[in-house]
C-alpha cells in the first residue's frame, strides 16, 4: 500500500545511472521534480564503466558516432577531444556531466533492483510503484523511468550440434587476451554488426587465423570522409532536405572513393540498400580482408566438435568461437505486460511513453543510426514535461494524450525485419518528433501558469 495522500509527494525513480539514466535524472530535477536514480554498480556510467559487471564495452571501444552528434544537447564534449572519443573519454564525459549538474548526490549506488510492483489505492487505481532491492529493502515512488539499457541478456545463435572449444559471447570479450588468449588460435567471430566487425578486426591482428561469419553482406561506412566525420556530412544533407535517393547516391560515391564498396574487396553486393540495416562503421574491416588476415565466411550451419560447417559447404577447424549476435530486450524485475509488451517488445509511443499510463516511461530504448545521448536527452525533456502536465496542466495532459494515440512514421527508411532493427530509428526525424512534443508541451504548460 503506498503512503497516504497526506504524506509529502513521492519522488520519481530512475533505474540506472548510465547515459540515459543521468540525463533523465538531470531533466527531472531541472523541472523541479523530486527524483533519485538507483544504480546497481558502485559507480556511474552504465555500459561505459569498463570493468564493471554490466559493462559491455571492450578495451579498444570508441564511439561509432561523432562526438558532436553523440553529446547531450546542453553539454558539448571538449573541443580538444578526437572526433570519435574512446570509452575512457566517454566515461570521463559522463562524470563531468554528473558533476556539472550535481547529479551524484541523487544517485543511490549499489542498489540492485529485485522487483518492481505497481501500487493501488482503495478504489483499485494505480498510485505509484514499490521497488524492492536485492538487500530486501523497499522504496516507494510516484513514477518510474526505466533507463538501464538493453544489453543485459546475450542472444546466442541457434546452431545445431556442439562446439568442443571455448564459446563466448561478445558481452564477455574484452581484448585478444581477456577472457582468453587468442594469439595462436583459429578464431571464428559470428555477427556482422559493429561489435562483431570491431572484434573480428581486432582479433585478426593477433590470432593465427580469423573467420568472420555474417548472414549477408553489409554496407560499411568509414568514420571519416575526406577529413570530416561521415555522420556530420550526412547531417548536412539531412538539414538541406536532400531526398533519400540522392543522399544514398552521394554517400555511396563517397564510400567508393574512400574505403571502397564491397565488390572491390571480393565481397558480394548487399541484398539491401544503404541504411536499411544499422550502419556498420569501420575503417579497418576491408583492409584486414585485403591483407588476408580476416576471412569472410557464410552463415554457420552446424558445429561438429572443433569443426564448423558453413552454409556454402565450407568446413574449418576452429579453436574459439565468439558470438557477437546481440541481446534480448529485457527489463529485469518488472512484468513485461506493464510495458505494453507484445512478442517481447514494449509497444510504446516513440519507444518512450506508455500509450495511456503517465507514471511510467522508458528512456534509451532506441537504436539510432547516429549518436544516441542527445536523443535520450530530448526523450527525458518529454518525460519531465509529461509529469508537469499530469500535475497541473489539464490541457497539456489532454494534448499529449492525443499525440500518444497516434503512430508517427519514425523513418522514411524500411529496415530489414530482424531483431537487430526492432528499435531502429532514423535519428534526424526522430529528434524532430521529440522537439515538436517539447514545444507543444512547453506552450501549454506556460498557458496553464497564466
Amino acid at each position: 500500500m503506498p503512503p497516504e495522500s497526506s504524506s509529502p509527494p513521492l519522488p520519481w525513480c530512475i533505474i540506472g545511472a548510465g547515459p540515459s539514466g543521468l540525463t533523465a535524472l538531470k531533466n527531472l530535477l531541472s523541472c523541479g521534480i523530486d527524483a533519485e536514480a538507483l544504480e546497481r554498480e558502485q559507480v556511474l556510467g552504465g555500459n561505459w564503466a569498463f570493468g564493471t559487471e554490466t559493462s559491455r564495452v571492450f578495451a579498444s571501444t570508441r564511439l561509432i558516432s561523432s562526438k558532436s552528434l553523440t553529446a547531450f544537447t546542453d553539454f558539448p564534449m571538449p573541443r580538444e577531444w578526437p572526433a570519435y572519443p574512446d570509452h575512457r573519454q566517454c566515461l570521463d564525459y559522463l562524470h563531468r556531466y554528473a558533476d556539472h549538474f550535481g547529479l551524484e548526490q541523487h544517485i543511490r549506488f549499489g542498489a540492485r533492483v529485485a522487483a518492481i510492483e505497481p501500487q493501488f489505492d482503495h478504489d483499485g487505481r494505480r498510485r505509484g510503484w514499490a521497488v524492492q532491492l536485492i538487500d530486501g529493502s523497499t522504496r516507494h515512488y510516484a513514477g518510474l523511468v526505466l533507463a538501464s539499457g538493453h544489453n543485459h541478456v546475450p542472444r546466442w545463435p541457434a546452431i545445431p550440434g556442439s562446439f568442443s572449444g571455448p564459446y563466448i559471447h561478445a558481452a564477455d570479450y574484452k581484448s585478444p587476451t581477456v577472457p582468453l588468449p587468442l594469439a595462436t588460435k583459429r578464431v571464428l567471430v559470428i555477427g556482422g554488426g559493429n561489435s562483431g566487425s570491431d572484434i573480428a578486426v581486432e582479433v585478426s591482428r593477433q590470432a593465427a587465423a580469423t573467420f568472420h561469419s555474417t548472414r549477408r553482406s553489409y554496407h560499411v561506412v568509414p568514420r571519416m570522409v575526406f577529413g570530416r566525420p561521415a555522420d556530420l556530412r550526412g547531417e548536412r544533407l539531412l538539414k538541406m532536405g536532400t531526398p533519400l535517393w540522392l543522399r544514398r547516391l552521394i554517400s555511396q560515391r563517397a564510400i567508393a572513393r574512400t574505403i571502397g564498396l564491397p565488390a572491390r574487396h571480393g565481397l558480394p553486393a548487399p541484398d539491401h540498400r544503404l541504411w536499411e540495416t544499422h550502419p556498420v562503421i569501420n575503417d579497418s574491416l576491408y583492409a584486414q580482408i585485403d591483407a588476408g588476415a580476416l576471412t569472410p565466411v557464410r552463415d554457420v550451419r552446424q558445429f561438429d566438435g572443433n569443426v564448423v560447417k558453413f552454409s556454402d559447404g565450407r568446413r574449418e577447424p576452429v579453436d574459439v568461437v565468439i558470438a557477437a549476435t546481440g541481446y534480448h530486450l529485457a527489463f529485469p524485475g518488472i512484468d513485461p505486460t506493464l510495458l505494453n509488451s507484445h512478442a517481447g517488445l514494449p509497444r510504446l509511443f516513440l519507444h518512450l511513453l506508455h500509450p495511456t499510463a503517465s507514471d511510467l516511461a522508458v528512456v534509451g530504448m532506441i537504436q539510432p543510426d547516429s549518436g544516441q545521448w542527445g536523443l535520450t536527452d530530448l526523450q527525458a525533456h518529454v518525460v519531465a514535461r509529461m509529469i508537469l502536465a499530469e500535475r497541473s496542466a489539464p490541457r497539456a495532459r489532454a494534448w499529449l494524450g492525443r499525440q500518444r494515440r497516434r503512430q508517427p512514421v519514425l523513418s522514411p527508411i524500411r529496415y530489414l525485419d530482424s531483431p537487430r532493427h526492432a528499435l531502429e530509428v532514423e535519428h534526424f526525424r526522430y529528434a524532430q518528433h521529440l522537439r515538436r512534443l517539447i514545444r507543444g508541451l512547453d506552450r501549454r504548460l506556460r498557458q496553464a501558469q497564466g
